[in-house]
């Protein structure tokens, strides 16, 4: 048995309702104890706990990636308005990328909360579909 959390607390994670997760959950056959449940279970049929673990994960590479390293030779030094110039169109860049991720990332929220309605769904073939796929989405973000 691994790390239990409490369902209230999963559904504030989650940014849903206590009731919809626990229709979630007895969809999925994961059963609670006392109010809580296994915390592994719960990332199983909730792709949004996961891919907050693999913000901080990516966050940490790019930190580690980018962390300054001493050079034993000196590189020409650049005129200022040469740093302008690459500091603007690296900004630029990086403007772009960030509003396709946050893009994306929206478009991802709207997929994991309707696989979470789904999940809760009266048609148990819809409900079976949106568990798998989430078991499936989970293991990809892992």
């Amino acid at each position: 048995m691994g790390e239990r959390i409490s369902i209230a607390k999963a559904a504030r994670l989650l940014g849903i309702n206590r009731r919809e997760l626990c229709d979630r959950l007895c969809h999925a056959g994961i059963e609670g104890f006392e109010g809580a449940v296994d915390l592994s279970d719960v990332k199983r049929i909730a792709p949004k706990l996961n891919m907050d673990d693999a913000r901080i994960s990516e966050r940490t590479r790019l930190i580690r990636q980018t962390a300054r390293r001493r050079q034993a030779v000196r590189p020409p030094r650049k005129r200022e308005f040469e740093l302008q110039d690459d500091l603007d169109k690296m900004h630029n860049r990086w403007l772009m990328e960030r509003k396709k991720a946050q893009e994306y990332s929206i478009l991802f929220d709207a997929l994991v909360d309707e696989l979470g309605h789904w999940q809760a769904s009266e048609d148990e073939d819809k409900a079976q579909f949106a568990i798998e796929f989430s078991k499936w989405l989970c293991d990809q973000l892992d």
